[in-house]
């Protein structure tokens, strides 16, 4: 399960933004004021929720599903790799282009796959679905 603390910014109807601190795998080191590796960005989530009494600035969980997380991985990273390199080899031996032309061409094909992820960002929506839960923000230590 993935798990980002977030806090509600915004409600209407059943659909909720939360505003969460995405962070690198680095980003809670001790030494990352040092290094340029450590990454984090604020992001706005939106969740569909009718689950929980949830208002603005609570302190919530966002949960995804693992599978969700490879789904994105693909998405980003594989599928682009796998169209370039699929090009690549096309251009230099079907269509018999030189290296650079190839690599072009490659580098080229990219453009309607983006374009193609982005008319298709609304399906993909429906398909990364996060839930929610409300953090238990009473300290036992002051009951």
């Amino acid at each position: 399960m993935i798990e980002h603390e977030g806090i509600v910014e915004e409600i209407s109807d059943n659909n909720l933004t939360v505003r969460i601190l995405q962070q690198s795998a680095c980003g809670t080191c001790s030494a990352k004021g040092y290094c340029s590796a450590a990454e984090s960005k604020e992001k706005l989530i939106h969740i569909t929720d009718s689950t929980e009494k949830i208002q603005v600035h609570d302190k919530v969980i966002v949960l995804g599903t693992e599978s969700m997380g490879y789904k994105a991985v693909f998405w980003a990273y594989i599928a682009p790799l796998i169209l370039i390199l699929f090009t690549v080899i096309l251009a230099t031996t079907v269509w018999k282009l030189t290296e650079i032309q190839s690599t072009f061409v490659a580098i080229l094909s990219l453009i309607p796959y983006y374009i193609c992820l982005y008319l298709l960002k609304n399906k993909m929506t429906r398909n990364f679905q996060f839930t929610i839960k409300k953090t238990d923000t009473t300290n036992p230590s002051e009951i």
